[in-house]
């Protein structure tokens, strides 16, 4: 069997949406998906020579992968983005909620204006994208939703407040709709610890949070698409919140 065959048989041509997918995180699960015989829908919102670069890589494998847009801090964008995916791809069975933002907010510099926009932007488009997916996935059958969360949502980071409860909002409304979707609908989570250096980051904080592990040693956008393939074949997780975060949670 080729190894074409071989993953085809996993995926099956199913049709997903991964949010974020112009770089990092996002461009490694959407390869992963295109990989194993699915057709990723490649969003993004400003980076759009980067989902363009993204989507030449899955071209070589033989898949043209749609490229939709959207600001995610609008709740309208993201229904509206569920149903441009879905219309460019013919159906949709697996959504990846990947886009976050990451931004430094330390204690003395901190507003409600933080908070407002890393809930807006990593939460609330969560909540609104699986909303509008989920209910399209039950109407025909079934799918799966996979959201990016973080270590942060359990043991928050105290210059990153805002993000952290946004991300723990993520876990919160993976089980949520693992509840209110079972059981044509399966939604879990991926936690993720050190992968890859944040944009703008303070010198030391990358080697910090990487001592922070059990593991000593940065992760790659590789074990979190390994860990989104293996919940797509887990097909008896549910509600499930998975760390992949060289055991940061426990250390």
């Amino acid at each position: 069997m080729s190894q074409n065959e071989a993953t085809t048989a996993f995926l099956g041509r199913r049709k997903a949406l991964v949010t974020g997918a112009s770089r990092r995180l996002g461009r490694a699960m959407a390869i992963a998906l295109a990989r194993h015989g699915a057709t990723p829908a490649l969003h993004f919102r400003g980076d759009e020579a980067g989902a363009v670069d993204t989507a030449a890589l899955i071209a070589e494998m033989g898949t043209v992968a749609p490229i939709v847009s959207a600001d995610l801090s609008d709740a309208a964008q993201c229904t509206s983005l569920v149903g441009a995916a879905h219309d460019a791809l013919g159906g949709l069975d697996i959504v990846i909620n990947n886009a976050a933002i990451f931004e430094r907010t330390p204690l003395d510099e901190m507003t409600a204006q933080h908070f407002d926009r890393h809930m807006a932007v990593n939460a609330r488009s969560v909540y609104a994208v699986s909303l509008e997916a989920g209910k399209r996935m039950r109407s025909s059958g079934g799918g799966d939703i996979i959201n990016i969360a973080c270590a942060s949502a359990a043991r928050p980071y105290p210059a990153y407040i805002p993000y952290s409860a946004s991300k723990a909002a993520v876990v919160n409304l993976t089980q949520g709709f693992a509840k209110a979707l079972a059981p044509t609908v399966r939604v879990n989570a991926i936690a993720p610890g050190p992968i890859l250096p944040a944009a703008g980051e303070l010198e030391g904080q990358g080697e910090r949070a990487v001592e922070h592990t059990l593991l000593k040693r940065w992760g790659d956008p590789e074990d979190i698409a390994e860990a989104m393939l293996f919940l797509l074949r887990a097909t008896y997780v549910n509600g499930f919140t998975l760390a992949v975060d060289g055991g940061r949670s426990i250390a």
